[in-house]
């Protein structure tokens, strides 16, 4: 039986997980995924209580103003190290000081990923942190995410007789926190292996999210015509192919943008799903016209597609040539924040694609609302 209020909770929990995707590309790509040092608190604040005005400033602590002195040597000295991990964060060996200009430093820590600015302020030298905006509003919107899941679960359990949506749902509860601990993960052991990781997987929470959607649509509830034909494996197996490639894809565009390799395997895999998306959609359109639930979705498929192979064009252009030199920081996220957060909806339509394609081939009644 359809019930409105659990389907709009689910469309709003896989929308608030899009969002999360977005505002982890925007991290990703401007290298804050590492600006707030502790976990799961922020700063030593409870991540909900932790000032606004600092979030968006990034303001750390204030310093002795002599070290200024240090900074201008543009070597890491003892003391300088010593008056930042005296408020307990970690400064690594290979911490390149820069003047950006009268008064004002940069400190780029490679190894721990994290970038300060140093500015003097009177009598004081105060630090901030690059990205905190970003990581925190990141880590706030997960824990809504968090929050719509548990939601989620309760109304299925509540209003839906089906056991294994129950089951689902209690898949994907499992799902985000496993994806949140990973995240904190990430952050206190600095690993990088950990944030692809946590890349991919959201990937994986995104598509159990649009499932649900599916799933407690009226549409999927409706009876639904069966395909029949000999046609009907391969056409599944070609559905599952193509859902498969791009997650594979995805998987290397995560291992590119953390580590900056692999691009070779990366654009292996962007040819392959180009191919396999326009012999599934060129499938669809000369034998099963008829079958709107898969065309349309297959027809969102392909343009969204097209979108990604420009963007994905422009984000090469901007990180591994020349001509990137030219274009600015703010336009370089946007294209790679965008290419992540299309990729991420080519994925979700191709499983939409494939649930719909295997019940319209199904003679059983398993996922029959």
């Amino acid at each position: 039986m359809y019930h409105r209020w659990l389907h709009r909770v689910a469309i709003l929990t896989a929308v608030m997980t899009f969002v999360l995707i977005c505002m982890g590309g925007i991290v990703t790509s401007t290298d804050s995924g590492l600006a707030v040092p502790d976990w799961p608190t922020t700063f030593g604040y409870n991540m909900f209580l932790y000032p606004v005005s600092k979030t968006v400033s990034g303001f750390l602590f204030s310093i002795d103003p002599i070290l200024q002195t240090d900074l201008e040597s543009g070597n890491l000295t003892e003391n300088l190290r010593g008056a930042l991990e005296n408020n307990e964060i970690s400064i690594s060996d290979n911490t390149v000081i820069s003047k950006e200009e009268e008064g004002k430093w940069r400190l780029t820590d490679s190894e721990n990923e994290r970038v300060y600015t140093l500015i003097k302020s009177e009598a004081r030298l105060d630090v901030y942190v690059h990205g905190v905006l970003y990581e925190h509003t990141h880590r706030l919107i997960g824990s809504i995410v968090g929050l719509l899941t548990i939601v989620l679960l309760l109304a299925i359990w509540s209003k839906d007789d089906r056991r294994w949506l129950k089951l689902l749902g209690a898949i994907t509860l499992v799902a985000v926190i496993v994806q949140g601990v990973m995240g904190g993960l990430r952050v206190t052991h600095l690993s990088t292996l950990l944030a692809i990781v946590h890349a991919c997987f959201a990937q994986v929470f995104f598509a159990l999210t649009a499932s649900l959607v599916l799933f407690t649509s009226r549409g999927w509830m409706q009876n639904w015509p069966t395909i029949q034909d000999a046609g009907a494996s391969r056409l599944r197996r070609l559905s599952g192919i193509t859902l498969a490639l791009i997650y594979v894809q995805f998987i290397f565009g995560a291992i590119l943008r953390h580590t900056g390799t692999r691009l070779d395997a990366h654009l292996l895999f962007a040819a392959l799903v180009t191919i396999h998306v326009f012999l599934l959609s060129g499938r669809a359109l000369r034998d099963y016209l008829g079958y709107f639930r898969i065309v349309r979705p297959l027809m969102v498929l392909s343009g969204l597609l097209a979108v990604q192979l420009v963007l994905g064009g422009a984000a090469y252009v901007a990180e591994f040539t020349s001509a990137g030199e030219v274009v600015s920081s703010t336009m370089s996220v946007i294209i790679t924040t965008a290419h992540v957060a299309i990729g991420a909806m080519m994925l979700v339509v191709s499983a939409i694609v494939t649930l719909s394609v295997f019940r319209l081939t199904s003679t059983g009644q398993a996922l029959d609302g």
